[in-house]
């Protein structure tokens, strides 16, 4: 798979964090690992999770 963009990294950043918003109850072990994830691409183009989904906004 070629490299995702950075915009794709913003949309797979809002899916996780839907996840895990979504799931916390329900499924709460794989809802932190959603956040995990989310977190590590954001901070992989030097974010946090609130500044990613600020941008994906403007985007």
């Amino acid at each position: 798979m070629p490299d995702r963009t950075p915009q794709e990294d913003l949309l797979i950043v809002e899916a996780l964090v839907e996840f895990q918003y979504r799931e916390q109850e329900a499924r709460p072990e794989r809802a932190d690992r959603a956040w995990q994830l989310a977190t590590a691409i954001a901070a992989s183009h030097g974010l946090e999770v609130e500044d990613a989904l600020a941008q994906r906004d403007a985007v």
